[in-house]
C-alpha cells in the first residue's frame, strides 16, 4: 500500500492564487493523499474559496501565526506518513507527489526532499536545491537558468526551499516541528534541514517533482521589511547551526560583504537593525542553541528506544 501523504497549503490573503493552487492539487496523480489548507488569519475571501473544494480540509486560524506557526498547526493535524508543505502561490505537475514518495521510499535515510521549482514561464529554474555560503547568505542551484535538463540529477543539498518541501513523519518525531522563533518568515526550513542532517538524515533535491512558483508579493520581496526579516533570521540561523569555528570565520567575509553595500541602499539600514537586534539577543540565542541540541538528542534517543521495543 502506498504511503499516505498530507499536503499542507499555508495561505495568508491568498484569494488571487489559492484557487489555481488547489485546482492543480486535485489533479495530482497519487492515490493516498489528504489536502489541508491552513488559513493564517486572512482578511480576504481565501477561506470562502477553499470551502468550494470538497476534497480539502480547511483549518482557519484567528491570527497570522507566521510560516512556522501556521505550518506547525497543519502538520499537527495531518495524518500522513509524509508531510508536504506547499506555498499557496504554486501550481504543481500531476506526478509531483509520486516523484517525491518514490525517492523517499528508496532510502529510509532520506528525511527531507525538495522539488524543482520553476518560474511562471515554466522553463526558467528558481530552485534546484539550496546552498548556504560562509556567512549564512542563501541561494539556489540553477536559479535563473533555462531548464535544459542540467539539474535533472537527484542530489543531496544543504537545504530545500519551504515553498515545496516533503518531510518524513519520523523526522518530526525526532525534531518536533518548525521553530516558531523565526517569526514571521525566513530560514525556518533551512534551520530544519540543517537539524535533520545533524540527526543523520539526508536532505535531497528531487528533479522529477516539478512545481511552478508564482511568488506572490505577501512577503514584500525587496522592501526594507523583507531585508530586516531576512537578515535577522539569517543571523539567528547561523547562531543555531554554525559551529563556533564557522561563526568566527564568518566575521571577516560578513564585514567585507557589508562594506560593499552603499549607505543609501534600501538594504543597509535593515541590515544594521538586524545586527543590533541579534547583538541584544545574543545570550538568549546561545541558550536556545544549547536547548535545541539537548531536545533533539533527547527525542532521538526516546524515538530509537521506542522503535527498538516495537
Amino acid at each position: 500500500m502506498s504511503l499516505k501523504v498530507s499536503v499542507i497549503v499555508l495561505s495568508l490573503n491568498g484569494e488571487k492564487v489559492i484557487r489555481a493552487c488547489l485546482d492543480s492539487l486535485i489533479q495530482t496523480d497519487y492515490p493516498n493523499m489528504e489536502l489541508i489548507v491552513v488559513d493564517n488569519g486572512s482578511s480576504d475571501k481565501t477561506p470562502l474559496i477553499v470551502q468550494e473544494f470538497s476534497q480539502v480540509r480547511l483549518i482557519s486560524l484567528p491570527r497570522n501565526r507566521g510560516f512556522a506557526g501556521g505550518n506547525n498547526v497543519g502538520m499537527s493535524n495531518a495524518t500522513g506518513d509524509i508531510l508536504i508543505l506547499l506555498n499557496d502561490d504554486t501550481t504543481v505537475h500531476p506526478d509531483w507527489v509520486k516523484a517525491l514518495v518514490t525517492t523517499m521510499e528508496s532510502d529510509p535515510h532520506i528525511g527531507i526532499a525538495g522539488c524543482k521549482l520553476l518560474y511562471p514561464d515554466g522553463k526558467t529554474i528558481q530552485h534546484a536545491g539550496g546552498l548556504i555560503n560562509e556567512h549564512g547568505l542563501s541561494n539556489h542551484y540553477g536559479k535563473n537558468e533555462i531548464d535544459n535538463g542540467q539539474w535533472d540529477k537527484l542530489m543531496d543539498t544543504a537545504y530545500v526551499t519551504g515553498a515545496a518541501i516533503a518531510i518524513r513523519r519520523e523526522v518530526t518525531q525526532i525534531l518536533g516541528f518548525l521553530d516558531e522563533g523565526f517569526w514571521p518568515i525566513y530560514f525556518e526550513e533551512t534551520d530544519y534541514c540543517f537539524r535533520a542532517r545533524k540527526a543523520g538524515y539526508r536532505v535531497v533535491y528531487v528533479p522529477g517533482s516539478v512545481v511552478i512558483h508564482h511568488e506572490s508579493q505577501n512577503t514584500g520581496m525587496g522592501s526594507s521589511g523583507f531585508f530586516y526579516k531576512y537578515h535577522k533570521n539569517r543571523m539567528r540561523f547561523m547562531m543555531r547551526n554554525f559551529t563556533f569555528d564557522q561563526l568566527i570565520h564568518a566575521i571577516e567575509p560578513e564585514y567585507r560583504w557589508m562594506k560593499r553595500i552603499p549607505r543609501n541602499n534600501i538594504e543597509f539600514v535593515p541590515l544594521i537593525k538586524a545586527y543590533l537586534f541579534n547583538l541584544i539577543k545574543f545570550p538568549l540565542l546561545l541558550l536556545n542553541r544549547w536547548n535545541i541540541s539537548l531536545q533533539d538528542n533527547s527525542r532521538k534517543h526516546e524515538y530509537l528506544k521506542n522503535k527498538g521495543h516495537q
